[in-house]
């Protein structure tokens, strides 16, 4: 332990980046988003949340909601509200280093999560955790069950909590003791640059010391298709409102199975989607 993340520019090498987040925990992806897209997903949450009230004091209710605290913001089921929320999830190189790196263990791909989060000033430094900790009965190991992605939806710095990460600290049980702070390092990026870490290595959200900055983020995870998901695709996505979105975002929201697992009738979930 004790080395930075990995920073990959475009255009990325897949074996490289596979490499860095298989076999060192995690990588940055520079300018992974543009900042008209950072712009029109920050102009549509506000706009939606504006709207709809309702949704982040449930939100601040939820059990992620308790997770993160009362100076986090955060809006979830993405997909389903925000228009440019496909585009985001459907990032190539993302989705594509997810498929290879997770291929050992599953021929399917699921989306875990895919949250808006809102780190207000005076937000706390979380303790080291590694996010696998929602699967902490299944026995951990070289190959990874699934990544996750922090996206830079404005700059992180190290005064408005930009997140702590462990280097070379993946592969062990959710369980285990976090590894001393020396060992993490802050990932500093600019808007729009992604940072991608197996969900088994040790990461924390940093503490927000600023008086006026809230650091915006985009967040959602990848995983193998025989896990169950941390926010439920099917409902958060019912099948009046996923008929007629790209079939590869149909797949990872839960629309598809893994061999037997998740059919619908006995068959292939798409049948319950209207018109199909």
């Amino acid at each position: 332990m004790g080395s930075t993340v990995p920073r990959f520019a475009p255009p990325y090498d897949p074996d490289a980046l596979d490499a860095a987040v298989r076999d060192r925990g995690a990588a940055v992806l520079e300018a992974a988003y543009p900042p008209e897209l950072c712009s029109t997903f920050l102009g549509q949450v506000a706009a939606h949340l504006a709207a709809h009230p309702e949704e982040g004091e449930y939100a601040a209710r939820s059990v992620l909601g308790g997770f993160q605290g009362d100076t986090t913001a955060t809006l979830h089921a993405l997909v389903g509200v925000l228009d440019c929320a496909p585009e985001l999830v459907l990032q190539r190189d993302i989705v594509d280093c997810a498929r290879r790196v997770l291929r050992p263990l599953s021929d399917t791909v699921l989306l875990t999560i895919a949250e808006y989060m809102a780190r207000r000033p005076g937000a706390h430094r979380q303790e080291l955790h590694r996010d696998t900790f929602s699967w902490r009965h299944f026995p951990q190991g070289e190959d990874p069950i699934a990544l996750t992605v922090m996206a830079a939806m404005s700059d992180f710095t190290a005064a408005n909590g930009a997140t702590w990460v462990v280097p070379d600290s993946h592969g062990g049980p959710a369980t285990d003791p976090a590894p001393d702070w020396s060992a993490a390092h802050q990932v500093e990026l600019a808007a729009g640059d992604a940072l991608l870490f197996r969900a088994d290595t040790f990461h924390a959200g940093g503490a927000n010391t600023t008086d006026d900055q809230t650091r915006h983020i985009f967040s959602m995870g990848l995983q193998v298709g025989w896990l169950r998901q941390v926010e439920n695709g099917t409902l958060s996505v019912p099948p009046a409102r996923a008929h007629g979105l790209d079939p590869e975002l149909l797949e990872l929201l839960g629309y598809s199975h893994e061999l037997v697992l998740g059919l619908y009738k006995g068959g292939h979930p798409r049948h319950a989607l209207a018109g199909s």
